[in-house]
C-alpha cells in the first residue's frame, strides 16, 4: 500500500500522507502501481463527465473533464511535453543545449504550441468518440498513459541521473511484469480484446522508438520525456479507440 500511495502522491495532486520514510528504491517500486493510479484518475474523470453532462452541453462537459485532468495531475505531464518540445526544437541537435532548454522553467513558443495542440487534439478526439464509449475511453487513456511510463523507463538510460528519471533507474523486470499484468486486468473489462492487443502492440513499438530516439539525441530519458510519452500515449489511445 505504501508504494501505491507514493505513486499517487507523485502523479497527482490528491492529498496523500505517507508516514513511513521513502527509501531510495521507493519511487521505482511505486511504478508497479502506476496503472492503478491511472484507474483512480480515470474514475475521477468519469465522475466529472457524468455531473457536467447533467448541467452543460457535451462539448462544455468535455472541456471541464480536460480541465479537471490538468488540475488532478498538476499539469505534470503536459509540462514535460512542453519542455521536451522546446528542447528538441531549440537545441538543434546539441545535447547540452537541448538539456539546458528542457531544464529552464519558462515555456517557449514551441512548448506553448505543443500544449495547445495536445489539449486541442484530446478535446477533438473525446468529442468524436461516441458518448456511450466515452467513460471507457477516459479510463483506458489514463491507465495506458501511466503504464506507458513504466515501459518507457524500463531498461532505459537516464541522460541526467539527478533528474526525476534517475529515481526510476532501478526498475526491475518484476515491476514491469506486475504493472503490465495490472494494466491488462484493468483494460480487459473496458476494451475489446482485439483493440487492446492492437493498442499494446503499436504502443510498444512507438515507445521503443522514442526511447532510442531520446538516447541518440540527449543520451537517454529525462523526467520531461517521461511526461511527453504519457501525453503522446493518451492521444494515441483515444485515436485508436475512435478508429
Amino acid at each position: 500500500m505504501k508504494y501505491f500511495l507514493i505513486a499517487l502522491q507523485f502523479l497527482t495532486r490528491i492529498p496523500v500522507i505517507i508516514k513511513e520514510e521513502i527509501e531510495p528504491q521507493g519511487y521505482s517500486r511505486s511504478m508497479a502501481w502506476f496503472p492503478l493510479v491511472g484507474l483512480v484518475l480515470g474514475i475521477c474523470l468519469v465522475v466529472v463527465l457524468k455531473i457536467a453532462l447533467l448541467l452543460f452541453p457535451r462539448a462544455v462537459a468535455e472541456i471541464l473533464v480536460i480541465c479537471a485532468y490538468v488540475f488532478l495531475t498538476g499539469a505534470l505531464h503536459i509540462d514535460g511535453l512542453a519542455d521536451t518540445w522546446d528542447g528538441l526544437c531549440g537545441g538543434k541537435g546539441e545535447k547540452e543545449k537541448t538539456l539546458a532548454i528542457m531544464k529552464d522553467s519558462s515555456v517557449g513558443a514551441m512548448g506553448s504550441l505543443a500544449i495547445s495542440l495536445g489539449l486541442l487534439l484530446k478535446f477533438v478526439l473525446l468529442d468524436s468518440i461516441p458518448l456511450t464509449q466515452l467513460p471507457q475511453a477516459l479510463i483506458a487513456m489514463a491507465v495506458l498513459g501511466r503504464w506507458a511510463q513504466v515501459l518507457f523507463v524500463y531498461n532505459a538510460a537516464s541522460s541526467k541521473p539527478q533528474s526525476s528519471a534517475g529515481y526510476f533507474n532501478s526498475l526491475s523486470p518484476a515491476i514491469l511484469i506486475f504493472a503490465t499484468g495490472m494494466m491488462v486486468s484493468l483494460c480487459v473489462f473496458i476494451l475489446r480484446p482485439f483493440t487492446l492487443i492492437s493498442i499494446l502492440a503499436l504502443l510498444s513499438l512507438t515507445i521503443l522508438f522514442f526511447r532510442n530516439y531520446f538516447k541518440r539525441k540527449i543520451g537517454g530519458i529525462t523526467g520531461d520525456t517521461i511526461g511527453a510519452v504519457n501525453e503522446i500515449t493518451e492521444i494515441f489511445v483515444l485515436l485508436f479507440i475512435l478508429l
